[in-house]
């Protein structure tokens, strides 16, 4: 059966380990070939979300008041807005389902982006639109791609793959986080989760906060959003 409510992603970083299982699970699913990358002084790796990596954990080093200097964990990846910039900007080539991800489709390529110039101005122009910096260019696809919320094990046929609890289908993302870091489910009740964690966590950082959810993922950081690099989530 497809599902045909509205869903959202919590990803709750007090419990995430910084393994990267979810990158890895992400390329799997999505049948993503290795990076050649170069060491940067980071464990950040590869350095950004690209044409061949969806989404990617970032390691921040933040130092607290008690000067005790530790790592923030975050996974980068597609918001999936309410309203899309890229879909106003490419509205052949980007789609929302049903559930509310934002689907990049194969007539999501330089030619459909409506901005004058040529190629190269319109892939900028795209690759601008958004706040997240999320949408990347494959060359060698010739189109545009980001994280699609693994909007194909939604819709039925895949059998126990899809199923993480009670059920339900969920990303690969989630299937894979050891912590339980990442759930997804109906939107009103990830919303009812992420505020009662955060009164939790709230006891332990006394900064944590929501961040997110102007479109189908929100985020519980444990300090400030300055601190992970993030811009405002509206």
């Amino acid at each position: 059966m497809a599902y045909k409510r509205k869903w959202m992603m919590f990803i709750d970083t007090s419990k995430c380990i910084g393994c990267k299982a979810c990158q890895v699970a992400c390329k799997q699913w999505h049948q993503l070939p290795p990076e050649t990358t170069t060491f940067i002084g980071s464990y950040t790796n590869p350095p950004d979300v690209s044409g061949t990596t969806f989404t990617r954990v970032e390691y921040t080093e933040y130092e607290d008041i008690r000067n005790t200097l530790f790592f923030l964990f975050f996974k980068k990846q597609c918001m999936h807005c309410n309203q899309a910039e890229c879909q106003i900007l490419c509205p052949k080539g980007v789609e929302k389902t049903k559930e509310g991800f934002v689907i990049f489709n194969d007539k999501c390529i330089p030619a459909n982006v409506k901005v004058s110039g040529d190629e190269a101005a319109k892939i900028a122009a795209f690759l601008a639109c958004c706040p997240y910096e999320i949408p990347k260019y494959n060359s060698t696809l010739g189109r545009f791609v980001k994280c699609d919320f693994c909007f194909d094990r939604f819709g039925g046929g895949y059998g126990v793959y899809t199923t993480y609890r009670d059920g339900q289908p969920t990303t690969a993302c989630e299937l894979a986080c050891p912590p339980g870091a990442i759930k997804t489910g109906a939107a009103k009740d990830i919303m009812n989760m992420a505020k009662q964690r955060l009164a939790v966590v709230k006891d332990t950082y006394d900064k944590a906060t929501l961040w997110g959810g102007r479109g189908r993922v929100i985020f519980l950081l444990t300090q400030p959003r300055e601190a992970y690099n993030l811009p405002p989530a509206d």
